[in-house]
């Protein structure tokens, strides 16, 4: 799962450049101590094959990242159904402004801007909060 993160990270954010120092250990290590402490992880399998994986922490969904090759194919929809059965009240996402395909997939999604501003340290990159209300 952590390779698919790292993989999917390095495509999708080629405008950060700390993302693209991140080794895959550095990845690994920030899984461990961060994602895995503070989310419930949901992972979508197929043939025994990790697809994408949703990390929620709350109503935030923190992570949401399918396989590179695997985008466009539902994926991330069946993630996000997920979500809303979790947080029928209400969901909230970042992304950052650069991130044109992030932003089409939650707008398609029915998440709407709810404000704009920069990412924290290390990335210190222009971002978008989207809210999802149920």
């Amino acid at each position: 799962m952590v390779a698919l993160w790292h993989a999917s990270k390095r495509q999708a954010f080629p405008y950060v450049a700390v993302q693209q120092t991140y080794s895959l250990g550095d990845d690994l290590r920030y899984f461990e101590d961060v994602i895995m402490q503070e989310c419930v992880i949901w992972v979508l399998v197929s043939n025994e094959r990790i697809l994408g994986f949703m990390a929620m922490q709350g109503d935030l969904i923190d992570q949401l990242f399918v396989r590179v090759g695997e985008t466009r194919k539902g994926v991330g929809s069946k993630l996000i159904a997920k979500a809303k059965e979790l947080s029928p009240a209400g969901l909230r996402a970042f992304t950052f402004q650069k991130n044109n395909v992030a932003k089409a997939f939650f707008e398609k999604h029915g998440f709407d801007v709810h404000q704009l501003g920069v990412s924290p340290p290390p990335e210190n990159e222009p971002d978008i909060e989207y809210r999802w209300m149920g």
